[in-house]
């Protein structure tokens, strides 16, 4: 495949994540920032300017067309970049998050306004699918 197809092919995998999942404005894909590249595979990060909320997505971009997938995040760029260096989750680290999720109000752990636009966005998604 030529580098003009790739190149055509990765800005209409860009074209998949073109909106925000939260207040649906449409955005500039080319504001996405690289995080990672493997093969046919990009990690992207990209932040709405209306609502400021971020998507990670992967875009898989191949002769046969491109493909994507975004999970909703509080996560900057930095965040994510810092993150990466870091060392693997341990499964006591799991355990230990979910001790302190049974134990007490979580909200105060991921701040009140998280919280209610996380609760927002998930009463928005079960209007559309009733």
């Amino acid at each position: 495949m030529s580098s003009k197809q790739s190149s055509d092919l990765f800005n209409e995998g860009l074209k998949l994540v073109s909106y925000c999942p939260v207040c649906e404005t449409r955005y500039n894909p080319m504001e996405a920032r690289m995080l990672g590249q493997e093969g046919e595979t990009h990690l992207l990060h990209v932040k709405c300017r209306k609502c400021q909320n971020s998507i990670l997505a992967v875009v898989l971009v191949n002769e046969v067309g491109a493909s994507s997938v975004g999970l909703l995040t509080d996560l900057s760029y930095e965040d994510v970049m810092q993150f990466r260096s870091n060392k693997n989750v341990s499964v006591d680290d799991v355990i230990d998050v979910h001790k302190q999720l049974e134990e007490g109000d979580w909200t105060h752990m991921v701040g009140r306004r998280r919280a209610e636009r996380v609760k927002r966005v998930a009463q928005k998604q079960k209007k559309k699918t009733q």
